[in-house]
């Protein structure tokens, strides 16, 4: 490590445009997969003869243990790197989805297909946004928004082509062409070159000789769960989580069972995706400029993204469902830029590998449970309604949180305000160095000084957020 060049801080450029490009990629191939993957639900629904609540077990074992094995990742990343966690995971999601050719049941697929190809897609995802946070400080929303935004054109180009290979080899073929899509992390993850910052080597220095429970901290970082912000934000996502997936899986079915044909019933996951990847870009954009607090820009995000939920199930013709899917993939890209950055604020860079890895796996069990839920909400009634007024109300929930934060937030800078104000006028300092000082004085340096010793986390970050 003599040789090592430690930075400052990170460079915001150079080598890290490839970075973002590396994670742009990763979006584009990896999240676009797992969002197109609701194509196959009415084929397996098909094949394997199963009710939809069983059949969305698939996709929804695929997310999940994506998001589970996040925290997993992320101490991965800590270890070895993130080129050789992504190139690993590349392989270990083709042999998930070239393994499914030859199943003929459909516990083998949640196998296969889900949990496998989940794992893989677990270990490409977390350090690619890791290492962005890593290579940019003052411009990193927009570094974030221009990486995340391959998500769009990923969810705009995937559907209609897998449609089309399905329509030509069959669903077991196309998965053969997902397997091919995966193995691209061979090439995006080999972008990742590491980069070691100043920061990294005063935390080596300070860190206790290697104990157990230190290298198992260093691996799992539960003590960001002593940050309060991190926590709510950490459960709000969960609700965020439950009602995201929900669409990319029954959307398809559902446009299908009002009488939509296939390809147009495909597009519609694909005009999610020109919505998500325009607001990527444009949001970390506006956002690094300052024009609005971004906790707030966020919370309007979030009521965008609930109210194109709840309207789903009203829109009953297909101009209709297009402009609902639009203004879903608007607002999903928005809150989705701004994830990493937040985190990166609360928790700081040094521990965002952590912080990112225990976020997303928090959002495993409602990305498990949410389309199954979905699914038995449809045998049950016939429709998908119930399912997307339940995905849309679990998003309001989600909203109610962040709201409340912001209230907070709000409160407590007032209140620092009102103590900053009391600083002593010149007069008294006069008074107070001649040894004259009165009692008032006294306090008012006292409360001067504890409000400037304070290190509330919601204090801190109100400045930036």
């Amino acid at each position: 490590m003599k040789h090592v060049q430690y930075l400052e801080e990170a460079p915001d450029g150079g080598w890290g445009w490839f970075v973002v490009l590396s994670s742009f990629l990763c979006h584009l191939c990896i999240v676009g997969v797992a969002k197109s993957f609701g194509i196959f639900f009415p084929y397996f629904l098909e094949a394997f003869g199963e009710d939809a609540r069983s059949t969305s077990w698939v996709s929804s074992i695929q997310g999940a243990t994506a998001l589970f094995g996040s925290v997993f990742a992320g101490a991965l990343t800590n270890v070895f790197g993130c080129r050789a966690v992504v190139m690993t995971g590349s392989l270990i999601a083709a042999a998930g989805l070239i393994s499914s050719f030859f199943i003929t049941s459909l516990p083998a697929m949640y196998l296969t297909t889900g949990f496998i190809t989940g794992v893989g897609f677990a270990l490409m995802y977390t350090p690619c946004l890791t290492m962005v946070g890593r290579y940019f400080k003052k411009r990193r929303a927009l570094a974030n928004g221009l990486g995340v935004t391959g998500t769009g054109p990923g969810t705009f180009i995937l559907p209609p082509f897998f449609q089309y290979i399905i329509d030509q080899y069959g669903w077991r073929g196309a998965l053969l062409v997902t397997a091919g899509v995966a193995l691209q992390g061979l090439v995006f993850g080999a972008l990742l070159r590491p980069i070691y910052l100043k920061e990294d080597l005063e935390n080596h220095s300070l860190r206790a000789p290697q104990d157990k429970s230190t290298c198992l901290k260093r691996l799992f970082d539960f003590s960001l769960f002593k940050t309060p912000i991190f926590v709510i934000f950490a459960l709000s996502n969960i609700f965020l989580f439950f009602a995201n997936f929900i669409p990319y899986v029954h959307l398809v079915a559902h446009a299908r069972h009002v009488g939509i044909d296939a390809q147009s019933a495909a597009f519609l996951i694909s005009v999610i995706g020109i919505g998500d990847g325009a607001s990527r870009i444009a949001y970390g954009w506006l956002s690094d400029l300052g024009l609005f607090v971004r906790l707030r820009g966020y919370i309007v995000c979030l009521l965008g993204f609930s109210l194109s939920l709840l309207c789903l199930p009203v829109a009953t013709t297909y101009p209709a469902m297009v402009v609902c899917c639009l203004c879903f993939g608007v607002f999903a890209g928005c809150y989705t830029t701004q994830t990493a950055v937040f985190v990166a604020e609360f928790c700081g860079v040094k521990r965002l590998a952590s912080a990112i890895g225990l976020l997303y796996s928090l959002g495993g069990l409602p990305t498990l449970f949410g389309p199954p839920i979905a699914g038995y909400l449809y045998d049950v009634t016939g429709n998908y309604d119930a399912s997307f007024y339940t995905a849309g109300s679990a998003a309001l929930c989600s909203v109610l949180l962040i709201i409340a934060v912001e209230i907070y937030l709000t409160r407590t800078a007032r209140a620092r305000g009102d103590q900053e104000r009391t600083i002593p006028s010149d007069l008294d300092i006069d008074l107070a160095v001649s040894g004259t000082r009165t009692e008032a004085v006294e306090e008012s340096l006292e409360l001067t000084e504890d409000t400037r010793n304070c290190k509330v986390p919601f204090l801190e970050e109100e400045t930036t957020v």
